[in-house]
Formats: structure tokens, C-alpha cells, sequence
């Protein structure tokens, strides 16, 4: 399967799993533990069991190692779609020596090796995907495990029925950004969404994009727009939700203000969706079909990541 049409049946990735079913109220709280296209999933289960429980604190880490106060009553959850990511198997080592009852989430590899051996409960993906191909698949399994099946069904017909919208906006939005480097910014909820767009599109178009983040680009990064060489350097765009805090959105409106004073072009970009993941992941499917769409104009075979694959053989 070629990278459009994995693109193209993401929705058909979210599929029910049966596996045991956790709580987040019975723990102190939830830890995600992930990297690169593994490690986004993490980041969608923060925000939306923030957003149903905001009692249990959940985080989503990137690293070799748990925060310190992290113990006895957490929950661990450590995905990683090879199975193999070092940082991963680390964070997954870091919490047997605390004394957790880790969950594994991967397609096989030393992951699923170590729940075998110290009969920890593992959540099996179907084999032979790219990791940051394989999003439906590592979302429906972490919504399963927390009882939320139902979200499963809703994220596939949501992403079905947008499909050829987002394709269309996608396109248009790869010829405005073609020659320029993409700036993609973000607010506290859409921050995640932001991160995959640049990864995305530094994977699969080959080419570099930069994040920042609303509020803290309203102290520093609005300063330089005021260059002339921006003008020609850079393609801007934001990505923002109904639900932000008031005055993020407030803070939108100046940024599109400046924009519009400096005489730059910024594209402005709201899911779709009756909750909150369905926005973030119809905002999600809008990236990924545009790094596929920056690609084709870059006439770059979206697949290979071979300075990747050189950095893990060279460890």
C-alpha cells in the first residue's frame, strides 16, 4: 500500500478492539508515553480525558524517563508502533522499577517482548505501516482500552464525510505554501495538531516547517514579522478551536489584525466536529493530506525517511 492510499483509509483504521477497559477515576493519574508518530496519540488522549475528567491529571511525555513524581497509583501507557523506539522501551523500564503494571501498545518488537515477559497487558497493532500511517489504529486502541469504543465509530464516519472537503482544502493550501517555508501556528489545545502538521510535512515533503504557539508567540515571535525578507521566506498558517480559553481566541483575531497590517497572507484553520477529537483529527487528516499534496509539487516519494533510519543504525 503506497502512502495516498494508507492517506486515503485512515478512517477505515478505527476499528474496535476488545481488551480490558480502564478507568482513569481509579488512578492518580494517566501517563502517555511516546515518540514521533507513536507519541501523538499520547498528546489526543491528554487533551480529551482532560477534557472528560479534568480531575485526573494525564500527561504525554517524549523522553527516556518518567517524571519523578510519577509512582505508585499511576497508570503507564507506553506505545510505540515498531515496538523498538528506544525512548519508549526506556520510559517502559523506568516504571516496572517504580513498581507500575505498564500497558504496551505496539506491532510487535522489544516491546511486546517485555510485556510477555512480565505479564503486562499488550495491545497488538496490525503490522507493515510507517508509524505516522498507522494513527487510526494507535487512537482506536488507547479509546478502547479507556472505554470510549464509541468514539471509535464516531471518528470514522466523522473522517469519512469530511474526506473530500479536507482533500480539496488541502490542495489549495499546498499551492499557497509551495516555494515557502510553512509556519504553522498553534494554540494550547491545538498545539498537538500543530506538531504533526511540521512533522508530516517534514517526513513526507521533504522539506523543513516551523511551530509556535499562542499565547507565548504574542511575547517574541510577532516582533519578527516585521522583517521584510518574511515576505518572501515564509507561508503562514493557524490552527485554532471553538473550545480555547476566551482570550486565546481573542488573541487570534489580533494575530489575524498584525497579519493583515504587515500585509502578509495567514491562513486560518477550525476542525470540524461535535467534540473535541473529531476537531482535532479532522484538523489532523487536513495535514497529512497536505504534506502528501507539498510532496507531488516537490516531486518527492512521501515513503523513505533514510537520515531517520541512518540516526537509529548510527546509535
Amino acid at each position: 500500500m503506497n502512502p495516498y492510499e494508507m492517506v486515503e483509509r485512515l478512517p477505515e483504521q478505527f476499528q474496535m478492539l476488545s481488551c480490558p477497559k480502564f478507568n482513569p477515576e481509579n488512578y492518580r493519574g494517566i501517563v502517555f508515553g511516546g515518540m514521533g508518530g507513536s507519541g501523538i496519540v499520547g498528546d489526543f488522549m491528554r487533551l480529551f480525558l482532560e477534557s472528560l475528567n479534568p480531575s485526573v491529571p494525564v500527561l504525554s511525555i517524549r523522553g527516556y524517563n518518567l517524571p519523578t513524581y510519577v509512582g505508585e497509583g499511576w497508570l503507564l501507557v507506553c506505545t510505540s508502533y515498531s515496538g523498538n523506539t528506544e525512548e519508549t522501551i526506556s520510559t517502559l523500564e523506568d516504571g516496572l522499577r517504580r513498581g507500575l503494571k505498564p500497558v504496551c501498545v505496539s506491532s510487535g518488537g522489544e516491546l511486546q517482548r517485555v510485556a510477555q515477559r512480565e505479564g503486562l497487558l499488550h495491545l497488538k497493532l496490525p503490522e507493515g505501516y510507517p508509524p505516522r500511517y498507522a494513527l487510526g489504529f494507535m487512537l482506536s486502541s488507547l479509546l478502547c482500552l479507556f472505554d470510549l469504543d464509541q468514539e471509535v465509530d464516531r471518528l470514522r464516519e466523522h473522517l469519512k464525510s469530511h474526506k473530500e472537503e479536507i482533500k480539496d482544502q488541502a490542495q489549495s493550501l499546498s499551492r499557497s505554501l509551495f516555494t515557502y517555508l510553512p509556519v504553522v501556528y498553534g494554540t494550547p489545545i491545538t498545539e498537538p495538531v500543530a506538531f504533526r502538521w511540521k512533522t508530516q510535512i517534514n517526513e513526507n515533503s521533504k522539506t523543513l516547517c516551523y511551530n509556535a504557539f499562542l499565547p507565548e508567540m504574542h511575547h517574541n515571535e510577532v516582533v519578527g514579522l516585521d522583517n521584510p525578507a518574511v515576505r518572501n521566506l515564509c507561508g503562514f498558517v493557524l490552527l485554532c478551536d471553538v473550545e480555547d480559553h476566551p482570550r486565546i481566541l481573542r488573541r487570534v483575531d489580533i494575530t489575524k489584525e498584525i497579519f493583515k497590517d504587515l500585509g502578509l497572507v495567514l491562513e486560518v484553520f477550525s476542525g470540524k466536529g461535535s467534540n473535541l477529537l473529531e476537531r482535532l483529527l479532522y484538523l489532523t487528516y487536513l495535514g497529512d493530506w497536505l504534506s502528501l499534496y507539498l510532496a507531488d509539487l516537490y516531486k518527492q516519494d512521501p515513503l523513505p525517511v533514510r537520515v531517520i533510519d541512518f540516526i537509529k543504525k548510527s546509535l
